[in-house]
């Protein structure tokens, strides 16, 4: 996937998940629900089964991510997804 359509595919889906509910606090909020749901679909496309399979897409691509998303305090942990 180009950059272009990494970043088309991140504004498409940053509207459909606006409406859903990010049900953290937002003093303790520290990723962005979009990044934590864009991420875990990535993952489970590319056969990630779990939990720790999105951290570690997430860190295997994470440079390639970065470049869409916003990963405002780097890849959120197993614990986050």
């Amino acid at each position: 996937m180009s950059i272009a359509n990494a970043t088309a595919f991140t504004e498409k889906m940053s509207l459909v998940f606006s409406e859903i509910e990010d049900p953290p606090v937002e003093r303790t909020r520290v990723h962005f629900l979009t990044d934590i749901l864009i991420i875990g679909i990535l993952s489970v496309i590319a056969a990630g089964k779990g939990w720790e399979d999105m951290e570690n897409y997430g860190l295997s691509k994470y440079d390639w991510l970065k470049q869409f998303l916003a990963l405002p305090e780097a890849m959120p942990s197993a614990d986050t997804f």
